[in-house]
């Protein structure tokens, strides 16, 4: 398993999470990295014990969320929901 390197500059899918819009259309969109977000972490009534880490991400089109939102420039991404663009 080859683990992709993340940074400013870095062209980037989006994978939505689709759990609640399974049927959506919405093309997954593509962005470049412009700045490091916090690692953050969540738990319930637990010590956090899973830490990811946030980029700061700009779109090539303004992008529709799939609730609706938008449209959006840029957003704050978890590292988890990111994969590298094939280079062209």
């Amino acid at each position: 398993m080859t683990t992709q390197a993340f940074g400013v500059g870095v062209q980037v899918i989006v994978h939505l999470d689709r759990t609640r819009f399974p049927d959506s259309l919405i093309d997954d969109p593509i962005g470049v990295i412009v700045a490091a977000g916090e690692s953050e972490g969540s738990g319930l009534y637990a010590p956090t014990v899973v830490r990811e880490k946030f980029w700061v991400v700009q779109f090539e089109q303004p992008f529709f969320g799939l609730d609706g939102s938008g449209p959006h420039d840029s957003a704050r991404i978890p590292q988890g929901l990111l994969e590298a663009a094939p280079e062209a």
